[in-house]
């Protein structure tokens, strides 16, 4: 194959179901400075200074997860767009990122980081583990509930939403987002904001729900 003439598409694809040597040294070629660029970057969420050893072990991470499952996520990858494909490996990048960091805290604290819930909804959905069904029924949820923070930007701010996120998904703790420089707010002034933002979505979406039968009726 090719890997001048073959998008990133085609060749995610092709490894999906090779072993051949020269393709998958083109993929890993071609989605290496993506995963590399966004290991960065979630590393520097997460601590001050990242050591390019902890951005290679993510990497590492993020090939390793395209092949668990006799490499289930290249066989259910479906081209949406051309190079679409790295589109999704900046989500896989991001969760292995995340999952890594939230292991090394884990291990430092002895136990289990748990991720708040925000809505009964969400308390329901199963995990990123779960049939393509039930994720593509959580994905909806959050991308609703996202919809609704960003329509409303004289009431939640950016800053708001990235500490609503970095709270509710990413499992921070309001201490721990205090600490983050770029968010300039203190501990108790994450929980201020914190429960200023979930009272205001939570009666947003309550109030879509007492609406919804008249507007079909």
């Amino acid at each position: 194959m090719n890997g001048i003439r073959t998008s990133v598409n085609d060749l995610a694809k092709s490894c999906a179901h090779s072993a051949d040597a020269a393709e998958w040294e083109e993929f890993v070629c071609r989605c290496t400075p993506l995963a590399s660029v966004v290991a960065m970057r979630v590393s520097r969420m997460w601590v001050s200074n990242p050591s390019p050893a902890t951005v290679d072990d993510i990497v590492q991470e993020v090939f390793l997860k395209l092949c668990e499952q006799e490499r289930r996520i290249l066989r259910d990858f479906e081209p949406r767009g051309e190079d679409s494909f790295l589109g999704l490996l900046r989500m896989v990048s991001v969760s292995v990122a995340n999952d890594y960091f939230r292991r090394l805290r884990s291990a430092k604290r002895g136990g289990n980081v748990v991720t708040t819930p925000l809505l009964e909804e969400e308390a329901q959905l199963p995990g990123d583990g779960a049939q393509p069904a039930a994720r593509m029924q959580r994905s909806v949820l959050l991308a609703e509930l996202d919809r609704k923070l960003r329509s409303a930007p004289e009431v939640v701010t950016e800053r708001d939403r990235a500490l609503f996120w970095l709270y509710y998904r990413q499992g921070f703790t309001a201490e721990e987002i205090g600490r983050l420089t770029a968010i300039g707010l203190t501990a108790k002034g994450v929980e201020s904001a914190l429960r200023r933002v979930t009272t205001w979505l939570r009666g947003e979406i309550e109030r879509r729900k007492s609406e919804g039968p008249r507007e079909s009726g």
